[in-house]
C-alpha cells in the first residue's frame, strides 16, 4: 500500500512538472530554428519559392535562409545577391534574424509579380521564367583568416498560367445598343475578376488566451487530483523536521537521567536542579520528592530515581514546552 501512494504522489509531481515545461517552452513563442551546421562549415542557406505554378499577375513568395556560425562570421556582414528580372518587389526585401546558441539563422523573405508584357502568356498558354542564381556571401574574412566561400542558389522554373481560355475568345460577348445615330455594336472582352479571395485568418478568442487558459485548467485539474487523492498520499513525515528547542524542566530531567548511575554527587546535583524546576512549575509533590533524594543521606536510590523520572515524563506529556497546558 505504501508503495502505491508513493506512485500517486509521483504521477501528481509528474504532472505537476510536465504542465511547468509546457508553461516554459510554450513562453518562448518558438522553438529553436537556426540548424547547426556541418563540421568544418560557418555558413550554409536554403531556399523556398512558391508558388511555382501560378495565374499571370499572382504573386511569388520567396524565402532564403541562412545559417552562420558566430564564433568564426559576423551576422551583418552577410550579404545577398539577387536578381529577379523581370519581376519586381510588390513590397521592400524583409531580413530578420535569430540568434539560438553560437549560431545565427538570417532570414529574407520578398513576395513578387510581374505584370508587364515580358510576363503575358498567350491566350491559354503558359509563360515560364527562370531566375538568376543567388550568392550568399560573406564580406570578408572569418576570425580564422579564411575566406568563406559564398553559397550559389539555383531557382527552379516558375510557370505563369494564362486567365483567358481561347475558347471565350470565340464566344465573347456582343452588346448592342440603338442610339441616335443607329445601332452601334462592341465587342467585351472576356475579362474575370477572382471572387474568392478569402480574408485575413480571425478568431473568436486568441490563440495566446486559449495557451495560458489551458495552462490554467491543467493546473487546476492537478490541483484537483492531488484533493481527491489526497486520503491516499504519504505523509510527509519523512521529511526532515527542525527539532524542537527543549524546556528548562526537560533539560534538568535529561541531567538527571545522565548523571543516575554515575557519580553521586553529580547526581545529587542534577536532582536539586530538577527539583527547582519542579517547584517553578507547580510540581510540588514531585519537587519535594526530587529533594529528598538529593539529599537523601546514602547514595540516591536508583529505582526511586527511575520512579521519579517517569512521573516526571508523565507529568510532560500532558503539557506543552514544560509548562501547563
Amino acid at each position: 500500500m505504501t508503495r502505491a501512494r508513493y506512485a500517486l504522489l509521483g504521477a501528481l509531481v509528474a504532472g505537476g512538472v510536465a504542465v511547468l515545461v509546457v508553461a516554459i517552452l510554450g513562453s518562448h513563442g518558438h522553438s529553436s530554428t537556426a540548424r547547426s551546421l556541418p563540421r568544418g562549415e560557418v555558413l550554409a542557406a536554403e531556399a523556398k519559392i512558391e508558388p511555382q505554378s501560378l495565374l499571370f499577375g499572382d504573386p511569388v513568395h520567396i524565402r532564403i535562409d541562412a545559417v552562420v556560425d558566430r564564433r568564426q562570421l559576423e551576422p551583418n556582414r552577410i550579404h545577398l545577391d539577387a536578381n529577379w528580372a523581370p519581376y519586381q518587389a510588390v513590397a521592400p526585401m524583409l531580413r530578420t534574424r535569430t540568434d539560438v546558441g553560437p549560431y545565427t539563422r538570417l532570414r529574407w523573405t520578398i513576395d513578387l509579380h510581374c505584370v508587364i508584357v515580358d510576363c503575358v502568356p498567350q491566350a491559354g498558354s503558359i509563360a515560364r521564367q527562370v531566375f538568376q542564381s543567388t550568392t550568399v556571401k560573406y564580406s570578408g574574412l572569418a576570425k580564422n583568416g579564411t575566406t568563406p566561400s559564398p553559397v550559389t542558389i539555383t531557382w527552379p522554373q516558375i510557370s505563369a498560367v494564362s486567365r483567358l481560355d481561347p475558347v471565350d475568345m470565340e464566344r465573347r460577348a456582343v452588346v448592342q445598343r440603338i442610339g441616335p445615330a443607329g445601332q452601334v455594336r462592341s465587342i467585351l472582352p472576356p475579362w474575370r475578376v477572382n471572387t474568392t479571395n478569402l480574408d485575413p485568418v480571425s478568431y473568436a478568442m486568441s490563440p495566446k488566451t486559449v495557451f495560458w487558459g489551458s495552462l490554467a485548467f491543467a493546473f487546476v485539474l492537478v490541483l484537483c487530483a492531488g484533493l481527491l487523492l489526497n486520503p491516499y498520499l504519504p505523509g510527509f513525515g519523512w521529511l526532515p523536521r527542525r527539532r524542537r528547542e527543549l524546556s528548562r524542566l526537560e533539560r534538568a530531567l535529561a541531567a538527571v537521567e545522565r548523571a543516575r548511575g554515575g557519580e553521586t554527587a553529580e547526581e545529587r546535583k542534577a536532582l536539586e536542579l530538577l527539583a527547582e524546576e519542579l517547584r517553578k512549575s507547580g510540581s510540588g509533590g514531585l519537587a519535594w520528592t526530587a529533594t529528598e533524594l538529593a539529599w537523601s543521606p546514602s547514595e540516591p536510590p536508583p529505582d526511586q530515581t527511575v520512579a521519579l523520572t517517569e512521573s516526571v515524563r508523565r507529568e510532560l506529556a500532558g503539557r506543552t514546552n514544560g509548562h501547563r497546558s
